[in-house]
């Protein structure tokens, strides 16, 4: 057997819905705000003094930084949720250190904790925490002031940053998924067109081949026959010409076989092309494939169940197993074609046939195909499309 051809789709652009590691404008941003508000209030003399107050309330700055810093390298479902807890964790060490050191300044912190927290959870849960947070100052500042209006006003403009923050990561992250669905629609459509030209291009060898054995052939086994009975006449029989004539209508004819059976070897659909198009660069996430050369379909059908397995198998991967790398591989076995999808993302606790993945089985058993599901080892979901009968 050849070897497969291998192709990789990697894209190491960071996507704005999840935090993700590399220095960027914001990150640098975040740091400048924590290490101005860290000079601001952290005070040396008591922490000469061995101040507990003091050195927790530092602790707790050093924290915040050291859980803003610390990333998951991809954007699978539980590194989403750990990065999701570690900005309430953040937001919860900026309350507590300002609780300790009654700075004032501290607080401007949960700026940037809600900045991820809109980003990470769904939109009500930020909100929640954010009112908790705030709460909690609010009431400390209260119960230091007892002034509880005076308090909220100056807790006002804090707010007010933090909303403005939030709702920007919000926006940003709601672009971001608009440009990933475009893409994916875009990678959807030009596989679709790649199929379509394989398709017409399919048509007309098919048509070729059948007008070069029904036309030509018919036409040249015909002077064939009349050639050899002007051979059979004494007359001309030992002639030139009728002995050059016979010979070139049997290369012709052969020749014309020859063509006929190249153009019926490429019978069949190609899969290459529309399946490499799936494979579109995605950010965090690696897509692998691999086929083995001309592999080819019998018909659009089997194409079409294909290549609709194939997407539904990517998007699937992405959308709810956050996988960081998916493997795509068509090959010849069992007399047939295997399509298999391995990803690295959640394993789920048990296979559900949804709306998805009822749509895939049910298009391979109209070619009379078949489906698998199971979960891959050590983690991630493993998919198997069967067909049979590929052209020879």
């Amino acid at each position: 057997m050849p070897s497969p051809h291998r192709i990789e789709a990697v894209a190491d652009e960071p996507g704005l819905t999840a935090p993700s590691p590399g220095w960027s404008g914001l990150t640098a941003a975040a740091l400048i705000t924590w290490v101005a508000i860290f000079v601001a209030v952290v005070d040396l003399e008591p922490l000469r003094r061995l101040d507990l107050r003091e050195w927790a309330g530092t602790a707790c700055l050093l924290a915040f930084m050291g859980l803003f810093l610390w990333r998951p390298l991809r954007e699978r479902e539980a590194d989403r949720r750990l990065s999701a807890a570690k900005a309430v964790a953040q937001g919860a060490l900026a309350v507590v250190a300002e609780l300790l050191l009654n700075e004032g300044q501290t607080i401007v912190l949960l700026i940037i904790a809600a900045a991820q927290l809109v980003l990470l959870m769904p939109l009500r849960w930020a909100i929640g925490w954010l009112v908790l947070f705030n709460g909690i100052l609010l009431f400390n500042w209260w119960l230091l002031t007892g002034a509880l209006w005076k308090s909220a006003l100056e807790l006002m403009p804090i707010i007010g940053f933090q909303a403005f923050a939030g709702l920007t990561g919000y926006y940003s992250g709601m672009s971001e998924r608009g440009r990933e669905h475009l893409a994916q629609v875009n990678a959807e459509l030009l596989a679709t067109q790649r199929l379509l030209e394989e398709s017409a291009r399919s048509g007309e060898r098919l048509k070729l081949s059948r007008e070069l054995h029904d036309v030509a052939g018919h036409k040249l086994t015909a002077l064939k026959l009349n050639l050899a009975r002007l051979s059979r006449d004494p007359a001309l029989a030992a002639r030139e010409e009728v002995q050059v004539s016979t010979a070139l209508a049997d290369e012709l004819l052969g020749d014309i076989r020859g063509v006929v059976s190249a153009l019926r070897l490429h019978d069949g659909l190609e899969l290459d092309a529309a399946l490499r198009a799936l494979a579109r660069p995605v950010a965090g996430t690696r897509i692998e494939v691999e086929i083995e050369p001309g592999l080819r379909v019998e018909s659009v059908a089997q194409a079409e169940a294909l290549l609709r397995c194939a997407q539904e198998a990517i998007t699937n991967a992405l959308r709810h197993g956050r996988a960081g790398h998916i493997q795509l591989r068509c090959v010849r076995a069992d007399g047939g074609l295997l399509l298999e999808i391995r990803n690295d993302g959640d394993t789920p606790r048990r296979i559900e046939f949804g709306n998805g993945l009822t749509g895939m089985r049910e298009r391979l058993q109209a070619v009379g195909g078949r489906l698998d599901v199971e979960p891959a080892w050590p983690r991630g979901v493993q998919l198997r499309a069967w067909l049979p009968g590929l052209p020879a």
